[in-house]
């Protein structure tokens, strides 16, 4: 006779309200698939003459996604660099970077560990077209950013000191010292030509 059929989860987890049975239960239908529906499924089939189980193995697979991608930077020679470079995927997605198109050479200064790049004591040469690559068998994703290192001697043009302060004796006075200069510079104090030490004033 005509079999009953019946569909399970070898887990034992119930199915969700979005799963359809159609055609007699002969066909089950799992719409907007996702990764929690991944699994072993049971066809139990059953008549008057006897019972069998067909089983299957759903699997779930997504290509890499972005979660962070890198932007443009601009940082001081002999700072260093933080690029974190993120994706989702299944399987997790491996990452690889380039600069200018040729693949990165992992040395002292530059190391990568899960997709993030640190690149130390920062030069000149290391300015260029940066490319974080993330891969699973399913697919190839890349996010490209701009690394510009800066250098320059301490200019005042922009933050000069006022060549007058007058205040009233006994009250604070503020003298802001902020030259534009790649890397930070060391400022220090003179009052005529004679070095200032801090004190308790």
């Amino acid at each position: 006779p005509v079999p009953q059929i019946n569909w399970r989860r070898t887990d034992g987890l119930p199915f969700p309200s979005k799963i359809k049975l159609r055609k007699s239960n002969g066909v089950i239908e799992i719409p907007n698939f996702q990764q929690e529906d991944a699994g072993l499924y049971e066809c139990i089939t059953e008549n008057s003459r006897g019972k069998n189980i067909a089983r299957g193995r759903l699997t779930y697979y997504a290509k890499p996604h972005w979660i962070q991608t890198i932007k443009d930077v601009e940082v001081a020679v002999e700072d260093t660099l933080y690029w974190d470079c993120r994706a989702s995927g299944k399987p997790k997605p491996s990452y690889r970077w380039l600069k200018n198109g040729e693949q990165l050479a992992i040395e002292g200064r530059i190391q990568i560990e899960n997709g993030a790049l640190t690149i130390s004591n920062l030069n000149l040469t290391d300015s260029g077209r940066y490319q974080c690559i993330a891969e699973n068998k399913h697919g190839v994703i890349s996010s490209s950013a701009e690394l510009r290192v800066v250098a320059s001697a301490p200019d005042f043009s922009k933050s000069p000191m006022k060549k007058l302060i007058q205040v009233q004796i006994g009250s604070t006075v503020d003298f802001e010292c902020k030259p534009k200069a790649f890397p930070k510079a060391k400022c220090s104090w003179k009052k005529g030509g004679e070095q200032l030490h801090e004190n308790e004033r």
